[in-house]
Order: C-alpha cells, then structure tokens, then sequence
C-alpha cells in the first residue's frame, strides 16, 4: 500500500492512514513525501542544544529535518516529516514488527472469519481490546469510545485527509459515508475497552487500516477550545488541532518555533516514560545533514545515501546505519494532460535512467522496472525493462500521436495542429537541481530539443512543488513513494483513488486492484499485482527509476547506541523502541 507524504510518506506503518506516501525527499523515511534530494534553506539551530544534569550528561536529542508543513494531524498530515512527529505522540493499535507482521501496541487483537456452507468467507471479524492502564498524555483513559470516534471521523463525508478507511467493506460503512445513518453497524462497542468490527468478506488491508490507526482522544479532537464539539459532516472542529497533535503517544507536543519541533517524554506512556527527557526535530538544508552533524547541530540526521556520503561519515567518525528504503523514485505523468498514450510512451523513451542512478548513489542504489519498492513481496520476480532509452523510438511514437517536424528557420519544430509539442516537468531540487533524478531530465530536454520539442524544468522548492501537484498542474513531475506494509494499489491507481495523480482510469486495472483486495493467499494477490504493473507500464503513466538505501548517522559521542533496535529493517527503524532510546 503506498501511503502519499512529503516523504509524501501517505501516511505511515504506526498510522495505518493512507495507502502510500509521495515522497519529495532525497532520503527520506518515505512513510507519506519530501523532495527527494531536494535542497532546502533553513539552518536554524536550538538555543538550548544540551543541558548537563546530575543523572545525564545530555537530555536533549536533535533530529536533522527537512521541511515541515506544520501539520500534525493522525488525520490529516500529509508529509513524511509532518507524520514522523505525529506518530511520536499519536499511537497506534498495532504496528508492524521487523518483519512487517502486525504486533499488539495499545491493544490486542484477534482476526475471526465467518463461513458459509459453501467453506467461502462471508465476513471477518476483528476484534481489539485495549490493555489495562493505557491512557492519553493527559492521563484520561483510553477507551472503546476514542476507537470508534477514530473510524468516524475517517468515514466521515466530508474527510479530505490521506486515509482510505473508507474503502474498507466493514458492514454500514458505505451508508455512514453516504448517507443518513449515525452509526457504522459494523462497528460495535463491546464495552469499555473492547471494539468489535465485522468486514463483509476478505480485505488483507484491514488489519492495517483497523489496527494501525493512531487513537485519537475524543475528548480533545471532538470539542474546539471554544467548546464547539464535531459533528458528522463538518471536521472544522477536529482540523481546528492540526497544529498541536494529542495521544497515547512516548511523546508529547511542545511546540513548532523557529523550524523547530520540540517534544517532551510522556510521563505517563503506557510502556513507562521515555528514557530521553526531550526530543526537537531541527529543519534544516539536505546539503545540511551531515555538516550540521559534524558541527554538533544534530545528534542524529539521514542524509542521502551514496558512495560519497558513506566516505564522508566515515571520515568524519560518525555512525552509520544502511536500511533498504520501503519505497522508490519515479517520474510521474498526467494523463489527462498529456492525453495521448503515445506521446507518454515517447516521453518514456526519453528517459535515460542507470547513468543517473549511478552517478547519484552509486551501489547503494539499483534500477527498478515496476512501480513498486523492491522491498515489497509484491514486487514481480524478473521484472524487465520495459522502455529502453531509445531517441529514435521516441520519435515513432510522436509520430504516431500525429506529430510531424517542420522547419523553423532551419531547425526542426515537433509540431501538430500547429503547436509545438511541449511538455512542463516539476522537480522538488531546491533550486539548485539537487535530486537524483535531475540528470534524468537534463537529458531529456537535450534529446527533445534535437528532434524539435520543447521540455521546460521547472526545478521548485517542495512547498510549490506539492502544491501544484495536488492542484495537477504538472504534466510530468519526479518525487518518490513510500509504501506500507501491505501493497494494496486503491489510494494511488484505482480509478476513484483519493492519490491517483496519474489520473489514470482503466477498468481491468481497477479490477485487478479490486480483486487483489478480495483473497488473502499472497500468491494469488501477486499474480494480480504483476498485471496491474505491467497494465500501468503500458498506461505510461509512471516511469520507475531506482532503488535506493537510507543512510542514518549518529553521533555516537552524544548517542548511547546500544540503546537502538537492532537489525534495522525498512519496518524497524532506530526510533521503533523509542521509549529504550538513550542519550550518554
């Protein structure tokens, strides 16, 4: 499932909101989307970097960010950094272990399939009961009711967040979303801590989209500061918190000042209060990450990772970690403004991928074939390349859309109708053209400008770049997605898909989407998954580009390492037993 995030990281594995994140970053833990190499300008440091105490030495640790939107929402963020500091005060369900099967966080949980006569299954039950002592940050108990308030609010009409819980067949589902009833029928409060919910059928998504979920308190999204409580259909009142997030959470929010996050222990956190007092999350450039590490700026930062960077932090002396990235970059396409497939067909022709790859991350990299993370089991084994580099190709495909040179003054024009084929691309490269897919493009302008076509650059920082990517004003664009555990493909290429920026629409691929959703035997979902890929390689739609690692660096002087999880995965990050995380 790709979750949309600046990491358009979508939101993430501990939200279980959206499908997939878009991610804009150049590293990036791509759970929902930040520019992807992108370059960007604050370097603000903390005044308060350190403070000594009798007991520790250090009791702050500052994280290297890159750009924030500010909201952090378990409803509504939608950048991979935005959804990092929610997920640190928001809590989930469930979560995903190192292997990315679903363990027990606020609750535990039981999965029931109901039967017909004829062996088929006719509904699921999922059952979650909350642990004893579990409450929010300020000490109100957790309960069945902030479950439920939870699913409601994602069901509810007027929702124009990242998630796809509405998707979801619960039983009454459909008829709260659309229409007049009150309640979800399907959901059932058994008591105080305990919530039933009944799924009509088959959807291996769920347990994700159910349990994954971050407990809202009612309490504190359901009424506004001037005591207007929400109400179905109007979430102005639940939208009025996006700026300061509230949970059950090994965190709480202090503050966003200066483009910096600052976040407290949860004294109160049901697992015990955090072994580090506080946590800031300092914006800063990507060119930034690792000299502002060396400078003592940040304890702990993700720079891009290459053969460079690795050189670097080991000359520097700094710490490392390399953890396959749940995600990918691609270069994406508008159908509907690039409406003919060949043309889209040429662009891809266009696109010269390995050198770039290479020249950028070197062997911490590799070139993809299907628009899926290789991480993902549902990646197609033997992927091949399906649009070579290939200028000459390119041009038989224009052709065929109906366009033909002509002279201008001596040098070619591709022109139909009388316009010159031109097409705009976005990239989020700070200005400065700094992503791993810019030589990607740069080629593609050259290679354009000799048969007689136009390819404008338009290099932005990620706050435009996403802006106008939402609007879909781009007709090709380069970011990455971050994916969830499961790779159900609705938010992001379903025809009614609430992240479908291709704007593609084809029935057989929404089939096989559908269908996939409809069996729990992985081998069966796979098969449908590979003929949904190859179904958008042909749409030309999206062109994926590479593969890459994150890189996480420490300093080791102020980190106490032995207190990070061991055997990082791309589900298992260093923050994934936060609560154990210790400074010297």
């Amino acid at each position: 499932m790709k979750k949309f995030a600046k990491k358009f990281v979508v939101l993430s594995l501990a939200t279980g909101l959206a499908a997939t994140s878009l991610v804009a970053c150049s590293n990036g833990n791509d759970s929902q989307t930040t520019p992807e190499g992108q370059n960007q300008s604050t370097e603000n440091k903390t005044d308060d970097k350190k403070e000594e105490t009798s007991k520790s030495k250090y009791t702050t640790a500052v994280v290297a960010s890159l750009e924030m939107n500010g909201v952090f929402s378990p409803f509504f963020a939608t950048t991979g950094y935005d959804m990092g500091v929610a997920e640190m005060v928001v809590a989930p369900l469930i979560k995903a272990d190192r292997n990315a099967q679903p363990q027990s966080e606020l609750a535990e949980f039981a999965i029931e399939e109901v039967k017909g006569d004829d062996g088929v299954v006719t509904e699921t039950v999922y059952t979650f009961t909350l642990k004893d002592g579990v409450t929010f940050s300020d000490g109100k108990p957790v309960t069945a009711d902030d479950i439920i308030f939870t699913y409601k609010v994602l069901a509810d009409p007027s929702y124009d967040g990242p998630s796809t819980f509405v998707t979801l067949p619960v039983v009454g589902l459909e008829e709260y979303a659309k229409g007049d009833a009150t309640e979800i029928s399907g959901i059932e409060k058994v008591d105080d801590k305990t919530v039933k919910v009944t799924l009509k059928g088959i959807d291996p998504a769920a347990i994700w989209k159910l349990g994954g979920v971050a407990v809202a308190p009612q309490h504190y999204y359901g009424v506004d500061d001037s005591g207007k409580e929400y109400a179905k259909g109007d979430l102005t009142v639940v939208k009025a918190r996006n700026a300061k997030p509230m949970g059950a959470g090994a965190y709480t929010f202090g503050s966003f000042e200066n483009n910096v996050v600052t976040l407290n222990a949860n004294e109160s956190y049901f697992k015990g209060a955090p072994a580090t007092p506080t946590i800031k999350y300092q914006v800063t450039a990507e060119s930034n990450k690792l000299e502002g590490l060396k400078l003592g700026e940040f304890d702990i930062s993700d720079p891009s990772a290459s053969v460079e960077m690795v050189k670097n932090v080991e000359d520097a002396g700094l710490e490392y970690r390399l953890v396959d990235n749940l995600g990918y970059g691609y270069i994406g396409m508008n159908a509907e403004r690039i409406t003919d497939v060949n043309v889209r067909k040429g662009l891809m022709h266009l696109m010269n991928r390995r050198p770039a790859v290479e020249s950028y991350y070197g062997e911490l990299a590799t070139v993809i074939e299907r628009p899926m993370s290789q991480v993902s089991w549902a990646y197609p084994e033997g992927a091949t390349e399906y649009y070579g580099f290939d200028p000459a190709k390119a041009l038989e495909y224009f052709t065929a859309a109906g366009y033909t040179q002509v002279d201008k003054n001596g040098k070619p024009s591709l022109e139909k109708d009388g316009k010159q084929l031109r097409i705009e691309v976005g990239i989020p490269g700070g200005g400065t053209m700094d992503h791993p897919t810019a030589p990607v493009l740069t080629q593609m302008k050259t290679e354009m400008e000799k048969i007689g076509a136009v390819l404008e650059i338009a290099d932005t920082d990620g706050t435009v770049f996403f802006d106008r990517l939402n609007q879909s004003d781009w007709d090709m664009w380069v970011a990455a997605w971050g994916a969830t555990v499961d790779p159900d493909m609705y938010q992001v290429y379903h025809s009614e898909g609430p992240s479908n920026h291709y704007k593609v629409k084809n029935a057989d691929l929404d089939q096989l989407i559908v269908d996939a959703r409809l069996t729990n035997d992985i081998e069966e979902r796979k098969e449908c998954y590979s003929k949904a890929l190859d179904i958008i390689m042909d749409e030309a739609v999206e062109m994926p580009v590479y593969q890459r690692k994150n890189m996480y660096v420490f300093n080791q002087e102020i980190v106490d390492m032995d207190s990070l999880p061991k055997d990082m995965t791309p589900y298992y990050t260093y923050f994934a037993e936060v609560e154990s995380f210790r400074l010297k």
